[in-house]
């Protein structure tokens, strides 16, 4: 898939393929989200229109006779603590036609995180996201709701409870479940290292791997040069197909460029302090080893 953007929100151009893993990195305010809204859109329409899909003034999208699935947009983990109020609130909204909308990417989010699980929960994918937070996070559909279930603990927790980390890992364990998130889904996750300890930003960068290895399409927008680093080291040991970019800020502009053969002006732009983060490159040293 490849996606061409020309003066769309602040970016000023940019020419980005999706095969496999692509990173764009960069700092706050230079556009990284807008490319992963404007795929997330674009996909959609595609996916409803198929041949009558007519690209918009300033955007192109070509899938390339790509296979593809409905796209998942994940930003903030505050979605699944809030996850009852705002179905709640798309239910009236659609209902009463109120002139009031949710944007589509939490609207369709809604919906995934829904639907009944399909897998059974010896899939290894969520065994593996279950020994990393311990426990399972669920949506019960008696309460129409999401909560948490640590090992250990007789009940179950709301949402509101539980740590960013967990909520972050917990939106896999579900849309895996229910397969909202299989073979050919496109999955856009923006920013995700904001809610994650570096340590847990590590194991973050192993599993989107492995879901690239299963024929996942991911694009994974930081500025966090850990979960960078991790996800190049997971991605070369494993052979994966990756594209990185780096957006730069041009005066109230900002274009996008490919840096996938030398990805050191990532880190340059990030400023990255080699004193600073000693303690968490010899993490990744360790874990890298194992």
């Amino acid at each position: 898939m490849k996606l061409q953007l020309e003066n769309i929100g602040m970016i000023k151009n940019a020419t980005i393929e999706f095969n496999g893993l692509t990173v764009i990195a960069g700092e706050n305010d230079t556009g990284k989200t807008t490319v992963g809204k404007v795929l997330f859109s674009e996909i959609r329409q595609y996916k409803k229109m198929s041949k009558s899909y007519q690209s918009k003034n300033g955007i192109n999208f070509y899938t390339e006779n790509h296979k593809i699935s409905f796209p998942i947009f994940i930003d903030t983990p505050d979605f699944l603590s809030k996850f009852n109020y705002l179905k709640n609130t798309l239910l009236l909204l659609q209902q009463n036609e109120l002139n009031f909308t949710i944007p589509i990417e939490v609207g369709d989010l809604i919906l995934r995180l829904s639907q009944p699980s399909v897998l059974k929960r010896s899939n290894q994918y969520f065994k593996d996201i279950k020994k990393i937070i311990q426990g399972e996070v669920f949506y019960d559909s008696s309460c129409d709701n999401i909560f948490y279930k640590k090992e250990g603990l007789p009940n179950q927790l709301e949402m509101a409870q539980t740590s960013s980390g967990i909520k972050m890992f917990g939106f896999f364990q579900i849309l895996i479940l229910n397969q909202s998130l299989r073979q050919n889904s496109v999955l856009i996750l923006d920013e995700p290292e904001v809610h994650l300890h570096p340590k847990w930003q590590l194991k973050y960068a192993k599993l989107i791997i492995s879901l690239v290895k299963g024929n996942i399409y991911v694009l994974v927008n930081s500025h966090s040069p850990y979960m960078i680093e991790a996800l190049k080291k997971y991605g070369t040991q494993a052979k994966t197909r990756m594209n990185f970019y780096l957006a730069n800020k041009e005066g109230e502009q900002s274009t996008i460029q490919e840096v996938t053969t030398n990805i050191s002006p990532i880190f340059e732009q990030l400023k990255v302090n080699n004193v600073h983060i000693l303690h968490d490159l010899c993490l990744l040293a360790e874990i890298f080893k194992k």
